[in-house]
């Protein structure tokens, strides 16, 4: 069994039924940003304690994190159509509105919550030759030309390979690259359980 069907399916199919789950969700992509993976469970129980004054909620983490917590249920809602009608462009766009989600994260987000969507994240868009800047979407870019960039976004990822793929990968990937923090992909996946509150593999 891959670590996306282990994971990331479980993962997005109680998203979409609990509401903490859901928030959770938010809480771990918000905290990924320019963070290391390995972190992540000691930012989360900051978070769980702390709520939005939690230290590591800083920049526009902290914006973000009251945005996913104030409009989840709408969110949670546009998840679930977005599972049944397959229109994943439209889910990634209502998630653009969160302070501090590009479309790099909108996607990992929709991942999590629906099973589909890649994070092309620093390691992702380097093993594709791309710049780390090539889906930044400039703040004065119209609607249009976001829904442009979200579908081009789709299109390359789609390219190389499905949703588990992604997934699949970038843990192997990330333990490859960090072998004295991580022993294997299993544990770099598992970590992502953490927004079911379980304990990631080797914790």
């Amino acid at each position: 069994m891959s670590y996306f069907s282990k994971d990331c399916k479980v993962i997005a199919e109680n998203a979409l039924t609990d509401l903490d789950v859901f928030k959770n969700v938010g809480s771990l992509v918000l905290l990924s940003i320019r963070q290391p993976w390995i972190v992540m469970p000691q930012q989360m129980a900051d978070v769980w304690e702390k709520g939005r004054e939690s230290k590591y909620l800083f920049g526009h983490k902290r914006q973000g994190f009251d945005f996913i917590n104030a409009h989840a249920s709408r969110l949670q809602r546009l998840a679930r159509e977005c599972k049944e009608s397959g229109d994943l462009d439209s889910y990634v766009l209502a998630l653009l509105e969160c302070p501090n989600l590009g479309i790099v994260k909108a996607s990992f987000f929709a991942q999590m919550t629906v099973a589909d969507g890649a994070c092309l994240d620093s390691h992702n868009l380097k093993r594709l030759g791309l710049a780390e800047t090539f889906f930044r979407l400039p703040k004065t870019l119209k609607l249009d030309s976001v829904h442009k960039r979200i579908r081009a976004y789709n299109a390359v990822w789609r390219t190389e390979g499905d949703s588990a793929y992604w997934w699949n990968t970038w843990c192997d990937h990330v333990a490859k690259q960090t072998r004295n923090a991580f022993e294997s992909g299993a544990q770099v996946s598992s970590y992502h359980r953490l927004a079911l509150r379980e304990s990631p593999i080797g914790i």
